[in-house]
């Protein structure tokens, strides 16, 4: 166990586990000073060695990508990289670039996918399990012993908020707050378009906002209603009784009625709230978006009534080849039991599922 002022790290396997307590800034600085040799490894191999010198992307191009990605962040989360740099021995400038590699890494075909599975009341052999795939590029798995779950302890009152993905990520694609509600991001580019804002909040810091302040399911949905993307996302919310996915992209936000099967979502990348009246895109050219979504509504199917988080693991074992959603692309993986705060993590070829107590971490407060 590593400590710096009031925050901890240690480690699962090769997932990172940090804890933070305090102020935005002191968070920040215990998370740079934890995290430093994570994020200068991304820094390094993914920015300098392979955007750079591999892909032969310009230096202050993506210096100015990620300023803009920065620029419209919330006072609090800037506060947290303010104080990365502090601790951290790296400059602001490249701890903006490592917040923002995921989206410097993107072009018009490589951007995360992602598929994620919830299921609940006739088709779970108890509670509401969540199955996630994250899915990019398959060189970011040499950034595997890079992967974080990181917990904010606000002082300010906010909800205790974990956030799960790469070192200096402040944002939210995967994350769970303390009252038990898991949230988690999805591309929906192949039905809601290109269209990138730099003039709004980065809808992943604004799902961080999310969490920290929203205690129930309608309030989160509050907030969806509430907020514009600056992107086409599709997102899935669970608490520890049901799972919504909301479609939103630039210009609107629809909650997906699941009208044939109640106790069952999966969400891919294209829409499917049939309100929106769009064809369903071509499968080929998005990423399967269609056969990974069919496969994983085939395999729930099959396990109709028997779903737990071992079966849940084994459905999002399943690869593509083998009718599941799987593919080289499959950076981690999550299975997630909201109710009991119980969540699962595995790292394809680097380490097999692993239980990670998320009650431990968050210290729900009492009522």
């Amino acid at each position: 166990m590593e400590s710096f002022e009031k925050g901890t790290k240690r480690r699962e396997g090769v997932i990172n586990i940090i804890d933070l307590h305090g102020t935005w800034r002191e968070m920040g600085r215990q998370y740079g000073a934890l995290m430093a040799s994570e994020m200068k490894h991304i820094c390094e191999r993914a920015i300098t060695e392979k955007l750079v010198n591999e892909n032969g992307l310009n230096i202050d191009n993506l210096k100015d990508r990620a300023a803009k990605f920065y620029a419209n962040y919330p006072f609090r989360f800037k506060e947290i990289l303010r104080g990365m740099s502090e601790t951290s021995e790296m400059s602001l400038e490249q701890i903006q670039l490592v917040n923002a590699v995921e989206l410097l890494a993107a072009t018009a075909h490589d951007l995360p996918q992602c598929t994620g599975i919830a299921a609940w009341s006739d088709y779970v052999s108890d509670t509401l399990v969540y199955g996630r795939n994250y899915d990019y590029l398959p060189w970011f798995k040499e950034l595997s012993h890079d992967i974080v779950i990181a917990c904010y302890h606000p002082a300010d009152g906010s909800l205790s908020t974990a956030t799960m993905g790469y070192a200096g990520e402040i944002y939210v694609v995967n994350g769970m707050n303390e009252k038990g509600i898991y949230l988690e991001l999805n591309n929906g580019m192949p039905s809601g378009g290109a269209l990138w804002y730099d003039s709004r909040v980065p809808s992943v810091a604004a799902l961080f906002q999310f969490l920290l302040d929203g205690a129930s399911l309608d309030e989160i949905e509050s907030f969806f209603q509430t907020t514009k993307a600056n992107f086409a996302y599709i997102i899935g919310v669970s608490d520890g009784q049901t799972a919504r996915c909301y479609e939103w992209p630039v210009f609107e936000v629809k909650r997906r009625e699941s009208h044939s099967r109640q106790g069952l979502t999966v969400l891919s990348n294209h829409f499917t709230e049939f309100s929106w009246g769009l064809p369903r895109p071509e499968d080929k050219t998005n990423w399967l978006t269609r056969s990974r979504r069919q496969n994983l509504l085939t395999l729930a199917k099959h396990f109709k009534g028997t779903i737990d988080s071992k079966t849940m693991m084994k459905m999002m074992d399943t690869r593509i080849e083998d009718l599941g959603a799987t593919t080289d692309m499959t950076v981690y993986q999550m299975v997630v039991v909201p109710e009991r705060f119980q969540l699962w993590f595995k790292i394809p070829d680097t380490q097999e599922w692993t239980e990670i107590d998320m009650k431990a971490i968050l210290k729900p407060r009492e009522e």
